[in-house]
């Protein structure tokens, strides 16, 4: 049968036909990429044309947590958001020298072509730089300053003996372990606060307000010189209230940077705040495949956060205590708040800090269970426990909370050492480690699963340096005492940060009163009376111009290298395997191997004058992508960019910046690498990490602004799908 085509229908034919043909050939030849359903993807442009390494922001409210996806556009402009939840979406793009586009309602399935913004004025641009070119305009006193001669001086503490000290202090010592100093919130000082005659006076009421006041930051005003450091600090908001701004501009994304592609999802409640999250076994990735992220809140409640990514909810389980009469820590505001009042806002009693997951999906909490002195009979003098006979332990400060997400039940571990960050060795028994108070500790969880019982599944033992030379523990001098070449000699740290080997199953630690050192234990054949260990000082002022000092986090990569940051904005490396003196013996107590170091200075701005540092950004902690994770590569170094809204991957020697644009105040501590299907690409990687600002109400968006919770991948390319 003939069909008849009416003109109508022809043209509307043609002109569809026209359509397509034009779409495809933009999809081709360099107009909006391709996209699946599940996509959104175009051209962002701005009056000079296609606008490179910016980003686009695609967000959501429709699912049961807001969620957001973020991509870098490639060098022509081009960008896709991949794999977006059904939804409706609010679109837009943020970039250096720009503000924020206007938000366009999208859906998956759209191609969405985004006029970029580019900012009007350099202050407007500049209040989208991360924290770090902000707080690079501190001025830190002059070298010649120090040592500080005290409050009939110079007004710096005499205990500051240089001006790498001071800096150490106000990077990792002090301010910027808990705050993202440099944030609007920090840099400026608002109304809120109320009315002073100076902004001395204001930064000395300012330091007093809230839970964290009065003993806390303001109690730290005296390491400096109290009326010194409220100075430095004034002078700092004064100029930016003036309108000082960075005199630099940061980078936008390039090569690899422009691969990134990140997630973000809220959780939890504006008053908390977390120190770290989990989502696999550190030793094997692929633990917990598509799994919930468990991140642990530390002084703001009792709760452990669980995020299902798959279904983007959110849940929370109480953690639990031995003593029920514990209080929370603390328990009462000095100043009011300028955000919270008079409000009680944080609530914990298990003051949580750290937690990983073991090879079956348990999720191990170095929480606080009791009170310190409550510790059991076998931890004491008079025990028969080996760890007690050896060196008894009459007080520690968190123990172990160990929560089953198949049962959904807990489980306590009552150690009579104190357990801070903690991690698993690679070893049959799948010992778990931790370290504090001098000692290192240690929990065979094989014993304890088999039998229940705590104290024969765990140990500890003191920190000997076999300064003696003989290759075996014997009796030791004390921390206060000379080395006696006859003798070894205890030192008197707790590790910070601690790791384990997988090349020949050492414990590592940090140690980092200034200048800093690592720290390594082997336990031997019959630990804790053949432990020994070793200690390799950062070699600050070693080598003229090279200021470096003081550790933070700490790993340790396949080869048995150690990574650390640095207080003084430096990523470094320590290969004990190049040591050329002794590892033992009466000189073996520090400053025997600098020539194991390596440095690498983060990227970022400096303070103003000539300071003691490397960078500004202050980084809290690193961790070793040993198994690719993310898509970078395998061994991978990878530190937290604490004032510079990044992740910082040392791939190959050069700096790859992954960096988090929205919200501004991104503050990461942990961060955890998962393999969800390793067939799958870059689609089945990725990190996991959370944001830990003790004040979340200082991100971007202010009061009521939740946490949050990250994933980063890599993909081959800016527009893989």
């Amino acid at each position: 049968m003939q069909k008849r085509f009416s003109l109508a229908a022809s043209g509307a034919a043609v002109a569809l036909l026209a359509a397509l043909s034009i779409a495809g050939t933009m999809a081709q030849g360099g107009g909006a990429p391709s996209i699946d359903n599940d996509d959104i993807g175009g051209v962002v442009t701005g009056p000079g044309g296609p606008e490179a390494g910016v980003w686009v922001i695609a967000e959501t409210t429709d699912l049961p947590t807001k969620m957001a996806r973020i991509v870098v556009t490639d060098d022509r402009g081009r960008y896709l958001v991949p794999d977006l939840p059904k939804g409706n979406y609010t679109v837009w793009v943020r970039g250096y020298g720009l503000v924020d586009s206007p938000k366009v309602a999208s859906a998956p399935g759209r191609v969405v072509n985004l006029g970029a913004t580019p900012a009007p004025t350099p202050r407007a641009a500049a209040e989208y730089y991360p924290a770090n070119y902000w707080y690079a305009l501190v001025q830190p006193p002059d070298r010649s300053e120090f040592p500080g001669t005290g409050v009939k001086g110079n007004g710096i503490s005499e205990a500051m003996r240089s001006q790498a000290m001071w800096i150490n202090n106000i990077k990792t010592s002090t301010c910027t372990p808990c705050h993202q100093m440099g944030n609007k919130a920090t840099r400026e000082l608002p109304p809120a606060l109320g009315k002073f005659s100076s902004s001395v006076e204001a930064w000395n009421h300012r330091l007093q307000a809230g839970i964290d006041g009065g003993a806390g930051m303001y109690a730290n005003t005296n390491r400096f010189g109290r009326e010194r450091v409220l100075r430095m600090f004034a002078d700092w908001t004064d100029r930016v209230a003036g309108g000082e701004i960075p005199p630099q501009a940061p980078p936008r994304p390039q090569g690899v940077e422009r691969n990134l592609v990140v997630t973000v999802w809220d959780w939890a409640t504006d008053r908390e705040y977390f120190h770290d999250a989990v989502a696999s076994d550190k030793r094997n990735p692929t633990v917990n495949a598509n799994g919930p992220v468990f991140g642990l809140h530390e002084n703001s409640s009792d709760n452990m956060t669980i995020l299902d990514p798959l279904q983007h909810r959110v849940a929370q389980v109480k953690v639990p205590v031995l003593d029920e009469k514990l209080q929370p820590q603390p328990s009462k505001i000095g100043v009011p708040s300028p955000y919270w009042g008079e409000e009680v806002y944080w609530t914990s009693r298990v003051i949580g800090h750290s937690n990983v997951m073991d090879q079956k999906g348990r999720v191990w909490n170095t929480t606080r269970t009791r009170a310190p002195a409550a510790q059991p009979a076998f931890c004491k003098e008079g025990s028969t426990h080996p760890s007690a006979r050896l060196f008894p332990i009459n007080n520690s400060g968190r123990q172990y909370t160990v929560y089953d997400q198949k049962t959904k039940q807990w489980s306590i571990v009552n150690t009579c050492f104190g357990t801070f960050h903690l991690n698993f060795a690679h070893d049959a028994n799948n010992t778990i480690w931790s370290g504090n108070g001098g000692v290192v500790g240690w929990v065979d969880t094989k014993v304890l699963d088999e039998t229940g019982d705590e104290q024969k599944a765990q140990g500890w033992a003191p920190l000997v340096l076999d300064t003696n030379g003989n290759g075996r523990q014997d009796a030791w001098v004390e921390p206060d005492q000379p080395v006696d070449p006859a003798k070894d000699k205890r030192i008197d740290t707790s590790f910070y940060a601690i790791a384990v080997s997988p090349s020949d199953g050492a414990v590592w630690g940090d140690a980092n009163e200034f200048p800093g050192a690592l720290v390594r234990v082997s336990l031997g054949s019959n630990p804790p009376s053949t432990a020994l260990a070793e200690i390799y000082e950062v070699p600050y002022g070693a080598v003229p111009g090279q200021h470096v000092y003081t550790p933070r986090g700490m790993d340790i990569d396949a080869n048995g290298v150690a990574w650390t940051v640095l207080a003084s904005g430096h990523y470094a490396s320590f290969d004990r395997r190049t040591c050329k003196a002794p590892l033992n013996g009466p000189k073996a107590t520090g400053k025997h191997c600098p020539e194991g170091w390596a440095f690498y200075p983060v990227p970022g701005p400096n303070f103003k004058g000539t300071p003691e540092s490397g960078a500004a950004d202050s980084n809290y902690y690193n961790w070793v992508d040993k198994y690719d994770s993310l898509g970078a590569g395998k061994n991978v170094p990878i530190a937290t960019g604490n004032l510079s809204d990044a992740l910082l991957l040392l791939q190959n020697g050069r700096w790859v910046v992954a960096r988090v644009p929205y919200p501004v105040g991104f503050f990461v501590k942990q961060i955890d690498g998962r393999i969800d299907d390793p067939r799958a690409g870059w689609k089945g990687k990725g990190l996991w990490t959370t944001s830990a600002n003790r004040t979340p109400w200082h991100l971007e968006g202010g009061k009521g602004t939740l946490p949050k919770v990250y994933k980063f991948q890599m993909r081959p390319n800016p527009l893989a799908k």
